[in-house]
């Protein structure tokens, strides 16, 4: 499973109690219970992010000056959560099974398909929310290789910075779907 940079997990590990008591806002329409879902065993969860308001403005001060691109997308953000599990815990016939119905849901929940992949090693289910024509969140539901993970972005989002902020945030399968759409389009 892929790792943070130094400087990030360093900042997550020294704010964990902010992060402990993040609150989403659950109202907002760009928010998906990932949580929730039963996709993923608690106690399989290698891989927990759970960033908002004040986390969320640390981050935009801390890259500023080196990732302003990245900043300025973090900036309209009011949350990020992330949810990864190793696979050879959960199994993934199950999680691809869940995966599945996570991705029909969020069809019956308003949420636009923005990149469907599947083949025998990997799925990719990328949605996003739209509120008078602007992208207000985004939920990625992927399983790779030997791993499963699920995120969700809520607030508004430029389309044209999803690259830059599934790289400044570590998140390879973000990323890897993002270079997918725009390879199909």
């Amino acid at each position: 499973m892929s790792r943070l940079p130094r400087p990030f997990t360093f900042m997550i590990l020294c704010l964990l109690p902010a992060m402990a008591a993040a609150q989403f806002n659950t109202e907002h329409p760009g928010y998906f219970p990932i949580e929730d879902l039963g996709i993923l065993p608690e106690e399989s969860i290698n891989l927990e992010i759970n960033l908002t308001g004040p986390m969320i403005k640390f981050i935009v001060l801390a890259t500023q000056e080196e990732e302003p691109e990245l900043s300025q997308l973090v900036e309209n953000l009011e949350s990020i959560r992330v949810r990864g599990a190793d696979l050879d815990a959960v199994g993934a016939e199950g999680v691809r099974s869940g995966i599945r119905n996570v991705a029909q849901k969020l069809t019956e929940k308003g949420w636009t398909s923005m990149v469907r992949m599947r083949d025998e090693a990997e799925e990719i289910y990328i949605y996003f929310k739209e509120q008078e024509g602007e992208m207000m969140g985004l939920t990625v539901l992927s399983l790779e290789d030997d791993e499963a993970m699920l995120i969700n972005l809520v607030g508004k989002i430029d389309p044209a910075g999803l690259g830059s902020l599934a790289a400044g945030l570590d998140l390879p399968q973000l990323e890897q779907a993002v270079q997918s759409a725009g390879e199909s389009e």
